[in-house]
């Protein structure tokens, strides 16, 4: 997930097929509501002793995000930035004894920032790639796929997409990686390109789709499962997950910081802490068993 939320218009890519929506929506979302009580979390001497001297030092994280990603990390109703992925990383900083300052960024600005010191971590939903891994270093948190969503009562078939008008926001694998493949295929089979469109904000992709602006969208799976739950029964969920990877918190490349965050996180998932906050945000089936720097599939 991956641009920067004060952008207010709908942003194409290459031939892609932008539509307009009116108000073309900002980041904020009031809709998500964790179940149950927030982690307590407290400082673990052991593992703080492990975060290098010059961050220990300051106390406070920088750290780079781009919240237009509902549940993962977006902007309240108050204007303050939330999600799973920062109640989660707030608690990996607890267990190392920090505090976390969130900064809106850019996608590219967060990998970038690392390598000169902008930021201590990145926290945006990153997927974890062999690409990324040559600039940054990845401690895995989370196991997420692609899925499609349709207006409901119009089904989709994500693998007969020929000829269809599909939205999915800006950076993200679906939009530069998975759409452009399967339309390449449609072409070569004789069929009709799919219209790749793309807009800077998941919240404005997904009201194309409630909208009949496009025919469906794609996202990551939580993402989706969440505006299909955010849309009053408007989107259905149409096909199977598929290329499930790991999301991951990139840090400065060989830094030994990954190496303390990996341990907190191991602390977190063997005292249940982990799972409790996955269960309050109903995406506990993306849970991993054992975090790992530099984890990717592809």
């Amino acid at each position: 997930m991956r641009i920067q939320t004060n952008l207010s218009t709908c942003i194409g890519l290459g031939t892609a097929a932008v539509l307009a929506l009116s108000g073309c929506a900002n980041n904020t979302e009031g809709g998500a509501q964790p179940l149950g009580e927030a982690a307590v979390v407290s400082q673990q001497a052991d593992l703080a002793s492990l975060v290098p001297a010059d961050i220990r030092a300051k106390g406070v994280l920088k750290i780079g995000i781009g919240p237009t990603y509902p549940p993962n990390e977006y902007v309240d109703a108050n204007g303050k930035i939330v999600g799973w992925d920062v109640e989660l990383f707030d608690a990996v900083a607890a267990k190392l004894g920090l505090k976390t300052n969130y900064v809106d960024a850019t996608f590219p600005q967060i990998i970038g920032g690392l390598g000169v010191g902008t930021y201590d971590l990145g926290n945006s939903s990153f997927t974890d790639t062999k690409e990324r891994e040559k600039t940054v270093d990845f401690v895995t948190y989370f196991n997420a796929g692609s899925q499609w969503a349709s207006k409901k009562g119009v089904t989709v078939d994500p693998e007969n997409a020929c000829g269809l008008k599909v939205a999915a926001q800006v950076d993200t694998n679906q939009l530069l990686v998975d759409l452009p493949a399967r339309s390449k295929k449609c072409v070569a089979a004789g069929k009709k390109a799919i219209t790749i469109q793309s807009y800077a904000d998941q919240s404005v992709a997904s009201s194309a789709v409630v909208l009949g602006k496009a025919d469906a969208g794609v996202a990551d799976s939580p993402v989706i499962a969440y505006a299909v739950k955010q849309s009053g029964e408007k989107l259905q969920l149409d096909g199977e997950l598929y290329e499930a990877a790991p999301y991951g918190w990139p840090v400065k490349k060989d830094s030994p910081f990954g190496t303390a965050i990996q341990k907190a996180l191991e602390a977190l998932i063997a005292d249940g802490t982990y799972t409790q906050i996955l269960t309050r945000w109903g995406i506990e089936g993306g849970a991993i068993d054992k975090p790992v720097i530099n984890g990717a599939v592809y």
